[in-house]
């Protein structure tokens, strides 16, 4: 067979030995492993394992013949569709790397990772993602700016109470930011008993979310009750501007 088909072969990812396999095959048709071999030159078992690896990739099968069995490669006219699905196939990862390209360069800069980002959904993930604000939070600090009458309306109520007594119980401070309400200032009114201080903002930015700072993390839940999310974002350079953020907010109130 022409040297331009082992040459094709190899440009599209196969192996010198596997390429030298699937000639034989094509040229032959049907093969004991042991003609295999001998014909591509290997010994016995590195000749199996390749075309294992051959079967693998769709272009040689086994057949049984006069009582043995034997391979054969795929019919020889189906090679030029082959090595034009792989080319095809290689240019899209190549696409793909590139594409990846700015990220590793700015790993290989910074030496640190990309920021790692956590979803939760439906009221059990939420709940669990609350879970880290307190299990995961060294600094026993945390800054909330909720919208306190969503939280009580769509979390469970036995969650919040689990939730608010298990923060103080670990000794975490929460500085909680939410818009007047009735509900609001209900909660301001239970502050010592949760080690908080409420801020009141001005009730015509109500919402029905809650974002927390914490540690390198912020966190953003929403109080949808048809399909209620929340996101963990761990980076120190957004953890840091969010609470800049939230520094001059909490300035401006009294």
């Amino acid at each position: 067979m022409p040297p331009a088909v082992h040459k094709a072969l190899k440009e599209v990812g196969l192996s010198d030995k596997e390429a030298a396999v699937l000639v034989v095959l094509l040229e032959h048709g049907p093969m004991l492993v042991s003609a295999i071999a001998k014909q591509a030159r290997l010994n016995r078992t590195t000749a199996y394992g390749i075309l294992n690896e051959l079967m693998g990739k769709a272009l040689v099968s086994q057949v049984k013949r006069d009582g043995a069995d034997r391979w054969q490669s795929i019919p020889p006219e189906s090679l030029p569709q082959y090595i034009e699905r792989r080319r095809e196939s290689l240019a899209d990862n190549k696409k793909a790397i590139e594409e990846a390209l700015p990220q590793i360069k700015l790993l290989r800069a910074k030496g640190k990772t990309l920021p790692k980002v956590q979803f939760f959904e439906g009221s059990e993930g939420v709940e669990h993602a609350y879970e880290d604000t307190l299990v995961n939070n060294k600094g026993k600090k945390l800054y909330d700016i909720t919208g306190v009458d969503a939280a009580y309306r769509n979390l469970n109520p036995k969650f919040v109470d689990y939730y608010l007594s298990k923060r103080a119980a670990l000794g975490i401070e929460c500085v909680d930011l939410a818009p007047d309400s009735e509900g609001a200032r209900k909660s301001k009114g239970d502050d010592h008993k949760y080690l908080r201080t409420t801020k009141l903002l001005p009730p015509r930015y109500k919402f029905d979310a809650e974002l927390s700072i914490y540690d390198n993390k912020v966190g953003l839940f929403s109080y949808a009750q048809e399909n209620s999310v929340a996101l963990i974002i761990e980076d120190e350079t957004i953890s840091d501007m969010m609470k800049k953020l939230f520094d001059y907010i909490d300035s401006t109130l009294k």
